[in-house]
Formats: C-alpha cells, structure tokens, sequence
C-alpha cells in the first residue's frame, strides 16, 4: 500500500495541516507513519475516504467527539449513528426556528399569538410521584429516569391510568434550579400507605385547565418557554388565575417521535 507525505494528503483531501494535526491529537485521524528521523507524517490511500466523511460530517457540525465513534464502527453501525445524530439535529434546528420565530414577534411592535391555547376539564386524579431539585440540564435525565421508577411501581396498581405529567412546582431557569415533581397517574384509591420513600401520592381535585400542545422539537429549552408564556397570556386575557403549578403532559412516544409531531401538552390548571 503506497503512502501520501502529509502534504500531499492535505491537498487531497483538503484539510488543512491545522486540522490533521487536531485529528491525530484526537485520535480520530491518526499518520499510519511518522519518520522517526525528520519526523514526516505519512497517510494512506484508504484515509482518503476516512478524511473526505470528516469533511462531510464536520459541515453537519457533529462534535469530534462524535466523529471519532463514527469512524471507531463499521457497515450498518456507522450509518445508525449519523442517521441518530442527524435526527437530534433536526429536532435542535427546529426548534431554534420556532424559538427564532417567537423571538421576533417578541421584539416586534406588536406580538403576535402563534399557539392555540384551550381550556378542559379534567378528573381528580391520583399521581405517583418523585420531586427533585434540578437546572434546567438535568430535567430531561430527571424525567426519563423517574419515569421509569413510577412505571415499575405504578405496575403494582395496575398500571398507568393516564399520561406522564411533569409538574413544575417552582422555577427552573438559567439563574436557579427549581423542584420538578415527576408523575405518573395511578388508580383511585392509592394513598401514601401503598408506597415508600422516594416515591409520594399526590392527588389533585377535579377542576379546569389552559393548556397548549406542542410539537417534539418545541419541547426543547428554552423554546418551551414560549409555550408557557402563550398559556398564561391567555389566562390573563380571560382574568383567570392559577390554581395549581405548570405542569407538562406527555401523551405521546416521546422518543419514537419525529421532531414535528405532537407530544406533550403545556397546561396551567385554573380557579374558576
């Protein structure tokens, strides 16, 4: 197998000798020699391909760190990976447009309503729940993992008897961290008796609720701020107040989902 002197290299597979050397550090595009006497990096032919897909790939804007497990797998496992990273960018794109959309009409003259918001009634229901403090990072890793708990534990009331809801009992932002009830809603009857520790009953009377729905990739933070806002607008509006904390309701397969399909309602129950 012939080799390519790094100059070469860099012309043909147009990377710079900056970003050969970044990706040797890295280990993700290693010299298959180096000349112990003058010190000549030397690649291969097949590194070519090797080079041209972290072209490909950096002007996806995948991480390094990310490309360096791309290129660690082979055949179909390679292809899974770049189709999973493009799915999760997708998600991120669309929802900066959404948040990008909303920003404008923020700093407009005049702010435009761009989600239906509607009211229901809802039943008193009775939650499974675990509540803990978290930023805004930790809300995702909070809800699937608790979520996973309540479900094992919901199992012995028999099952889940309605959507996971995730209730935001104070404020979670860039500047605090805030309590996150996680809830999963059960059978009437339970009672703090049924369980242990960390898990906790929660039920909550029968009354009405504002709500929006959102799509997947609106989920993201802080684009689901928008969704908030449009919820309690429209409680203003009506001269309505709050009964209970904002909570999130997912009645979809959140993770199945495509980035724009309906997954979650954002709902502010109200006093009537």
């Amino acid at each position: 197998m012939g080799l390519i002197l790094s100059g070469t290299f860099q012309v043909r597979s147009r990377l710079s000798a900056k970003a050969l050397r970044l990706y040797a550090e890295q280990g993700i595009l290693e010299p298959v020699h180096v000349d112990p006497a003058n010190r000549y990096r030397y690649y291969s032919e097949d590194q070519l391909l090797e080079a041209r897909l972290i072209n490909m790939l950096r002007a996806l804007e995948m991480p390094l760190a990310s490309i360096r497990a791309v290129l660690k797998s082979k055949g179909a496992e390679r292809a899974q990976l770049i189709d999973a990273y493009w799915k999760r960018r997708e998600a991120q794109l669309w929802g900066q447009h959404n948040l990008a959309a909303y920003v404008i009409s923020v700093v407009s003259a005049e702010k435009e309503t761009t989600m239906t918001v509607q009211s229901r009634t809802v039943p008193e229901t009775t939650y499974l729940t675990e509540v803990k403090r978290v930023s805004p990072p930790e809300i995702p890793g909070f809800i699937q993992g608790s979520a996973d708990r309540l479900a094992e534990q919901a199992g012995r009331f028999g099952g889940w008897a309605g959507p996971l809801t995730t209730i935001y009992e104070t404020p979670v932002n860039d500047d605090t961290d805030g309590d996150v009830r996680n809830a999963v809603p059960v059978r009437a009857g339970v009672t703090t008796d049924d369980v242990e520790p960390p898990t906790e009953v929660l039920v909550e009377a029968a009354g009405e609720e504002a709500y929006t729905r959102i799509t997947k990739a609106q989920v993201q933070y802080p684009q689901i701020l928008q969704a908030y806002d449009e919820v309690y607008a429209w409680l203003t509006e009506h001269k309505l107040t709050p009964r209970l904390a904002p909570r999130e309701i997912y009645f979809a397969d959140f993770m199945a989902a495509e980035p724009d399909d309906d997954v979650c309602d954002i709902a502010v129950p109200y006093n009537t």
